[in-house]
């Protein structure tokens, strides 16, 4: 299975706060720089077997593992925090089951059950739903999405980067942040890495499409696997760019402040089953 390395790495390394007095007097003088704010989820992963049991063990290729996970945000005073898990929860569901998500029983168990009896789901080939927070800005959440279908040489993917309003509810673009681009900015920054000697992917072309918000000055774009991508020794599934014309860009700098250092309380069983029952009553209120 081809590793696809997400932008999570870089974005933490980008928000990580400074650990020393002396890293921060260096950085500010004799100030010293606050450490960010923290949003804390959980996910809810769940690993299951699919086979089908009307071939002989001989052609059961569809018998496989999958892998269904999405995030849980544990703090729902905000009514906007849990329209955003109910909202997740649906989004991993059309990720696995994709027509089937709309008539789905409320539970999780109960939607493993399902899935792994169903010979639809069996002959899709799906194996991996993933959801994963990227980041927190302001009012804003990121998300990769990743999915995986079996088959043949080489496995299909999905993969996608959405970026989240709280106060809108909804899904927006990343290009939605940004006032119009008349002179090009953005194409002549990604053209400009992307024809770089450390990373000469030429055939790869700026597109919103692809785009991930990592920080006020920096996008990331990541692409699925495909064959013949980039060349050996470089890496053409990655390309970020970084540049103060980009913040110059955003409509408003400020509706991205504070950047929050997410926080993953999954090993604390108390506060996951927490976060699972207020997304399971989020979910259940949200239903027609």
């Amino acid at each position: 299975m081809p590793l696809l390395r997400s932008m999570t790495a870089l974005a933490r390394w980008l928000s990580a706060p400074c650990l020393s007095l002396a890293c921060a007097a260096g950085n500010a003088g004799t100030s010293v720089t606050p450490p960010p704010p923290r949003l804390h989820y959980t996910m809810a992963s769940h690993t299951f077997a699919v086979a089908d049991a009307g071939r002989s063990p001989d052609e059961r290729s569809m018998a496989r593992d999958v892998e269904w996970t999405y995030p849980i945000f544990t703090d729902t005073r905000d009514p906007a925090v849990r329209a955003l898990n109910a909202w997740l929860r649906q989004q991993s569901l059309e990720l696995l089951l994709g027509d089937k998500a709309g008539a789905v029983p409320p539970s999780d168990a109960q939607v493993v059950a399902q899935a792994a009896a169903d010979q639809d789901f069996i002959d899709g080939g799906i194996d991996q739903a993933v959801i994963t927070p990227e980041g927190a800005f302001g009012r804003y959440r990121s998300f990769r999405y990743n999915s995986e279908m079996i088959g043949g040489t080489h496995p299909s993917h999905a993969l996608s980067s959405p970026l989240y309003s709280l106060d809108r509810r909804a899904e927006i673009s990343v290009a939605d942040l940004f006032k119009p681009d008349d002179e090009g900015v953005l194409p002549a920054l990604y053209d400009a890495q992307v024809h770089s000697p450390t990373q000469s992917c030429p055939d790869q072309e700026f597109s919103w499409r692809w785009t991930s918000l990592v920080a006020e000055d920096t996008l990331g774009f990541e692409y699925p696997f495909a064959p013949g991508r980039g060349r050996e020794g470089v890496d053409c599934l990655v390309v970020v760019i970084q540049s103060p014309a980009i913040a110059r860009l955003l409509k408003s700098p400020r509706s991205l402040r504070p950047r929050f250092e997410l926080v993953d309380d999954t090993a604390r069983p108390a506060v996951h089953h927490a976060a699972k029952a207020s997304a399971a009553a989020a979910s259940a209120a949200s239903a027609p």
